[in-house]
């Protein structure tokens, strides 16, 4: 049940281009990691191997791995967060129906005891508050939280599916390129919020080399210094 990931000679081909030739992979619980390079060298494919389980990654350890913006549909922005937990809904509908059985004796109360157990330690009472904080955090008011999904533009949707991964904190969280649709003030609230990240997170950002009078000068994308 190790929660901390190490592969060793690990090597990635894509299109018969080496990406990666004998290294080293590790993620340990807890740290946060970030991967710079430039664009094309292979970030997203790593990302997309990990989320996969190209690698060996024990299968208790749950991914999730922002790469689009969320589906149109009618549930509003908030609903769209709160309802990415499905073990919370099941274990919700679950004890709703064992609540509603009277006649199921000794071993319905257990059953229901484990629920609320587990509820509890998802912190099911707060869902809506932690979701809603979040959301505000990415620029959604009071107002754009109550709004349907697909009355939201595209980078909007990919707020939402950002909010959702912040919401859910799988035990490993990929974030490719998460600022593309943020405002820099959405910018700052993210920094802040994955400083306090507590499962192992790896975030990719592109970089831009610039040559200058024989001198060679990196750039991110966001701050450009």
């Amino acid at each position: 049940m190790s929660r901390d990931i190490h592969i060793e000679s690990l090597s990635v081909t894509f299109h018969g281009h080496d990406l990666i030739v004998d290294s080293e992979l590790e993620l340990n619980y807890g740290r946060r990691y970030g991967w710079l390079g430039l664009n094309g060298c292979g970030k997203s494919t790593l990302l997309t191997i990990i989320s996969c389980r190209e690698l060996p990654i024990p299968e208790h350890m749950d991914i999730y791995h922002l790469t689009r913006e969320i589906e149109a549909s009618d549930m509003s922005a908030l609903e769209a967060v709160i309802n990415c937990d499905e073990e919370r809904m099941k274990l919700e509908k679950e004890a709703e129906t064992l609540a509603a059985d009277d006649g199921g004796g000794g071993e319905t109360v257990e059953r229901l005891d484990r629920s609320y157990e587990r509820l509890d330690a998802l912190d099911a009472a707060t869902v809506e508050k932690r979701a809603a904080e979040i959301l505000f955090g990415l620029g959604f008011d009071k107002k754009m939280q109550a709004k349907k999904s697909r009355d939201f533009s595209g980078g909007w949707r990919m707020r939402i599916a950002l909010a959702r991964g912040l919401f859910m904190k799988s035990a490993i969280l990929l974030l490719d390129e998460p600022k593309n649709h943020l405002d820099l003030e959405a910018c700052v609230w993210l920094e802040e919020m994955l400083k306090k990240f507590d499962r192992s997170l790896v975030a990719a950002a592109g970089i831009i080399a610039q040559e200058t009078a024989g001198d060679v000068r990196i750039y991110d994308r966001y701050s450009r210094r």
